[in-house]
């Protein structure tokens, strides 16, 4: 009987390695069945509510590598066999865009009484990643490649199509003079039921930082997979733009940076970018998840070199000692930190935490724990996993640079065309209390030419992005050539590299600017004047002031009646307060105001908060402050029906606004214009905004 179970014993045991095409880990128990955990992830509800857009594609990424990494560590086909099947789960639900590329496209929004949806570029990387790492598996297995070849074949094909031709197509890739490169958003949306684009410029903006990592870690693969070097190019450049906006902390050796920064012309509004630039305050996992996109790009032999990483392993070993030994982010700043675990090859200390974590159980953390035991250690030390021959690897040499007041500086664009009278912006972000200085220094750095601009900053955050025409203040004319501009604050000081450069001459847009004695007055009742642009805004009967119509703007209006200089305007408009009451509870209705030359928009604005008496006033903003978010009560109580809307500037020292008759209270000088070159309207999140009978006087003295 001893003998018979022996022999049964050995029959199972040779029957799961032949399974397994003989690689099995046999020494690891209790094997994760693939079928069973494709079952299991199949039925997660998130997959079935979540339509087919960007939150789709987050849930059904969530384990979607985690068939590819099974396979690695246990070396069983039937987990290819898994993959393929739930990959193709998702792939079912692809549709196409107007543009005949294929994408994940959802989450429609109503705008103007139209659906609109759009697909997005992490929604698409983050699918494809895990279909770029089956095909580089498939195809270094001859064997492998017998059965899995023609998925192989088809899967690259299509993140070919998604990932390169189709965001190449759309121009939304950004590359600066300096070489450095980004994606931004579409500006344009889908109308689903007449699968066509609608126009949506407002929407263009940068992609936060984890989202072209995200899209460079598919290049990055598709690289390794066909050898294309337009992937690998693009794969450094915008890595490489990673370590130029590092913020280097030199008394502990080590970095930290932003969850988003501006990059291309679009992601400014005067002083202050588009989105908020700071360390996430909430979510740890995006460092987490951009530190292990790093580590596969060192592993690639491309961009970062060993001293980045150690000086990412100091700032992690930081985070995990915050005040009571609680996690915090990487500047401290908020309590939200975790380990990055991408790191845990490189240090002892991360290494025991993660694998403390991986020993909690669970199939996932099962097979995360074999992938690092089995796959990992082919790269023992600093080796890069994916690199045959050192000689090849590719650094992105970038000076670091202090960053723990000065945290962003950056020039938008980073050329100045003389030909087309454009102009440079310095946007920058300060947390400390001085006097910002910014420099023009020869291609050198070496030699200072003249300061450009002084501002005293706050203690606290503060955006400024001061114009420059190109001017070199040594000489007081337009050299070409390159410089560098150095912001200093403090102890700290930060450079980059700007051109001044001949160009071509450009359209200019719009009318020429209102002159003194010129009055414009607009009712709605007749053809809309040219010097307008809309987004979700139209003429409506719904609502009228003086006539029969007014302009309804469900998304965005501006009109532009100045160019370059402040015009000492008043501008009156008739605004329609349909009484919605929140109480408490966060709501933002509709905003109306002005735009000023440096782009910014001081406005009225609808707004309920908790410290905010949203139900009884209104309150002001200047966008250049902190965007949206900085409020201000302006003392003026809300009336339902038509309120009339007053901005002064006939007097740039003694600006008046007014609403209902009412003065706006608490104005701050910094944020307080003194002229305007426009008009802003912006549409509340659940009900549209109607204005009506609008002049804009520029009086003779």
């Amino acid at each position: 009987m001893k003998m018979a179970k022996l022999a049964t014993v050995l029959a199972v045991a040779i029957l799961l390695v032949s399974s397994a095409a003989g690689l099995v880990r046999a020494a690891d128990a209790a094997l994760p069945d693939p079928a069973a955990f494709l079952a299991d992830l199949i039925q997660n509800g998130n997959l079935r509510t979540t339509g087919t857009g960007e939150l789709f594609c987050w849930h059904a990424s969530g384990q979607a590598e985690t068939f590819l990494s099974a396979y690695e560590a246990y070396q069983d086909p039937r987990w290819l066999e898994a993959a393929e099947k739930y990959y193709d789960f998702y792939l079912g639900k692809l549709q196409k865009d107007p543009d005949g590329y294929e994408g994940w496209i959802g989450d429609p929004d109503s705008a103007g009484g139209v659906k609109l949806s759009t697909d997005a570029l992490v929604g698409d990387a983050i699918l494809c990643a895990p279909l770029a790492r089956f095909v580089e598996i498939v195809n270094r297995d001859p064997t492998l490649n017998k059965k899995f070849g023609a998925t192989a074949k088809r899967y690259l094909d299509l993140v070919t199509r998604i990932m390169w031709e189709k965001w190449n197509h759309r121009n939304c890739y950004y590359q600066d003079a300096a070489g450095w490169g980004s994606y931004h958003t579409y500006d344009k949306l889908v109308d689903l039921k007449a699968n066509k684009w609608v126009d949506a410029p407002s929407n263009e903006v940068s992609d936060n930082l984890n989202k072209h990592y995200a899209a460079s870690l598919v290049l990055l693969r598709l690289w390794r997979a066909t050898g294309n070097e337009q992937y690998k190019d693009r794969v450094v450049r915008i890595c490489g733009r990673a370590k130029t906006m590092w913020r280097y902390y030199p008394a502990e050796d080590r970095i930290v940076w932003n969850y988003w920064m501006p990059h291309g012309p679009y992601d400014l509004e005067g002083r202050a970018p588009k989105s908020w630039v700071a360390v996430h305050p909430d979510r740890s996992g995006y460092q987490a998840w951009e530190v292990s996109m790093f580590v596969e790009v060192y592993d690639s032999g491309l961009v970062f070199e060993q001293a980045d990483l150690e000086r990412m392993i100091r700032t992690n070993h930081w985070m995990a000692e915050g005040p009571g030994g609680k996690w915090r982010n990487a500047d401290g700043t908020s309590p939200a930190g975790e380990l990055w675990s991408g790191l845990a090859r490189f240090d002892p200390a991360i290494r025991a935490k993660y694998e403390a974590q991986l020993a909690k159980g669970g199939i996932e953390n099962q097979i995360a724990a074999a992938w690092f035991k089995y796959v990992t250690v082919k790269a023992p030390g600093w080796q890069r996993l994916y690199v045959s021959d050192p000689s090849k690897v590719q650094v992105a040499k970038v000076p670091l640079q202090p960053g723990q007041n000065l945290t962003m500086t950056v020039v938008i664009p980073d050329v100045v065309n003389v030909a087309g009278k454009e102009r440079v912006q310095f946007a920058t972000q300060t947390r400390q209390a001085g006097k910002l200085k910014i420099e023009l220094l020869d291609a050198a750095g070496k030699n200072v030419l003249g300061t450009l601009a002084e501002i005293d900053t706050d203690k606290d955050l503060q955006y400024n992005a001061p114009f420059w025409d190109g001017t070199n203040p040594k000489t007081g004319k337009k050299d070409l050539g390159e410089y560098r501009v150095r912001w200093t604050l403090g102890d700290e000081s930060r450079t980059a590299a700007v051109w001044v450069k001949q160009g071509t001459v450009t359209k200019r847009d719009g009318p020429e600017a209102l002159k003194p004695g010129e009055k414009i007055t607009i009712d709605f009742e007749g053809p809309m004047d040219k010097r307008w642009k809309l987004e979700s805004a139209a003429t409506s009967t719904e609502q009228a002031h003086g006539g029969k119509q007014s302009l309804q703007v469900s998304g965005t209006a501006q009109l532009r009646f100045g160019k370059s200089d402040d015009l000492p305007v008043k501008v009156t408009m008739w605004i329609y307060d349909d009484g919605a009451k929140h109480g408490a509870t966060a709501a933002n209705g509709a905003a109306w105001g002005v735009i000023p030359t440096v782009g910014d928009k001081f406005c009225a604005y609808e707004v309920w908060r908790s410290y905010l008496d949203g139900d009884g006033q209104y309150v002001w903003v200047n966008t250049g402050e902190n965007q949206w978010f900085n409020l201000h009560p302006s003392g003026v109580t809300r009336k339902s029906g038509w309120v009339e809307w007053v901005f002064d500037f006939t007097d740039p020292k003694n600006v008046k606004v007014t609403g209902n008759g009412q003065p706006v209270k608490s104005l701050v000088a910094k944020f307080t214009p003194s002229g305007a070159i426009g008009i802003y309207l912006l549409g509340g999140s659940s009900a549209p905004l109607y204005v009506d009978d609008i002049t804009i006087d520029y009086a003779k003295k």
